[in-house]
C-alpha cells in the first residue's frame, strides 16, 4: 500500500464517493457468496480473481471466469454467485461515449445490418486493461475514492475499450443497450419503472403521444406496448428465478389483478407456470451444484 498524503482533506471532500452505489466498487467475496446488484446503472463487472455465476433478467446461471469482463444492463438486478473466493470490480457507466469522435450510436450505425443478439457477450482483459485494473485496485486500497477521479476512470476504461478491442467485439458486448438514439433509450430504461402508462412516459420525455410511439418504434423495433411487456417478461422471470419471493409477492409488485391473471401471464410468455419455472430451476441449481 502506497502513502497517501493528505488524507484528511481527501476524506472531508464533499466527492469523496461514500455514496450507496459509487461509480467504481471493489469487492473481496467469498464462496457461496451471494451478491445482487441494484440495476441503477449500466455496469461493467471485471472478475480479476476467481469465478461466479451470474442471472439476470431471462439470463440464469452463467458462468462468469478470471480475466474477463462483462456489461450488465441497467433496469435488471443481477444476482451473482460466487463458485470460490472471488475479487470484482464493478464500474457503473454514468455516460457512455468512447471518446468525442467515437459514439454508441456509430458503433451501432456501423452494424446496423446485423440483427442485435443482446445475449451476454463477456470479453478477456488485455494487458492494457489489466494494468488499469491494478492501478485502479491500489489507489481505492490506498484510501482515494474521489468521485472526481473515478468519473475519469470511467471514462479513460471506454477509451481503452475502444482503442484495444475490435468493434465487432464491442458491438456484441454493447448489445443489450445499443440504440440509434443512446439518449432517447437511456430516458426510457431510467423512467420505465416509474410509471404505469405510456402516455405518462411519453410526459417525462417530452413527446405526444403520438410522436412518441412514433420515436419508439424507430429507436427500439417494436411498439411500445410490446417492448414493455417484454421488459416486464424478464424481470419477472428474474424474481421467479433468483428470488425468495412469494408468486402472490411478485404478482402484487407487477400489479397483476390476481393470482390467476399472473399463472396465465407466466404461460403466455414463458410455456409454463411460476410454480413449474422455479422448481425446473431449482433442479438445475441443485445438479450444478454436485
Amino acid at each position: 500500500m502506497t502513502q497517501l498524503h493528505n488524507i484528511n482533506e481527501h476524506l472531508n471532500c464533499y466527492l469523496y464517493d461514500n455514496n450507496k452505489d459509487p461509480i467504481i466498487q471493489f469487492f473481496n467475496l467469498g464462496k457461496n457468496e451471494l451478491f445482487i446488484t441494484s440495476g441503477t446503472y449500466n455496469q461493467i463487472i471485471f472478475v480479476l480473481k476467481g469465478n461466479i455465476t451470474f442471472s439476470y433478467g431471462r439470463y440464469l446461471n452463467k458462468d462468469l471466469n478470471e480475466g474477463n469482463f462483462l456489461l450488465f444492463p441497467h433496469g435488471f438486478k443481477c444476482a451473482m454467485k460466487i463458485k470460490e473466493n472471488s475479487t470484482l470490480i464493478i464500474v457503473n457507466l454514468l455516460k457512455i461515449n468512447f471518446c468525442n469522435h467515437f459514439s454508441l450510436e456509430m458503433l451501432y450505425k456501423l452494424n446496423k445490418d446485423i440483427k442485435l443478439d443482446t445475449s451476454p457477450y463477456p470479453l478477456k482483459t488485455n494487458a492494457v486493461i489489466h494494468n488499469f485494473l491494478n492501478v485502479l485496485v491500489s489507489t481505492i486500497e490506498d484510501g482515494l475514492k474521489c468521485a472526481y477521479l473515478h468519473e475519469l476512470k470511467q471514462k479513460e476504461l471506454l477509451y481503452y475499450m475502444r482503442a484495444y478491442y475490435p468493434k465487432k467485439d464491442l458491438f456484441a458486448f454493447f448489445a443489450p443497450i445499443l440504440s440509434e438514439d443512446i439518449v432517447f433509450s437511456e430516458l426510457i430504461y431510467k423512467n420505465l419503472d416509474k410509471v404505469k402508462t405510456i402516455s405518462e412516459l411519453a410526459d417525462i420525455v417530452n413527446y405526444s403521444v403520438s410522436g412518441f410511439k412514433k420515436r419508439f418504434v424507430k429507436v427500439f423495433g417494436a411498439s411500445p406496448y410490446h417492448w414493455i411487456l417484454k421488459q416486464k417478461a424478464k424481470k419477472i422471470y428474474y424474481e421467479i428465478n433468483c428470488s425468495q419471493k412469494s408468486f402472490k409477492e411478485i404478482s402484487m409488485e407487477f400489479d397483476f389483478s390476481s393470482s390467476a391473471h399472473f399463472d396465465k401471464f407466466c404461460k403466455k410468455e414463458f410455456g409454463m407456470s411460476p410454480g413449474t419455472i422455479r422448481n425446473n430451476n431449482n433442479k438445475l441449481n441443485a445438479v450444478s451444484n454436485l
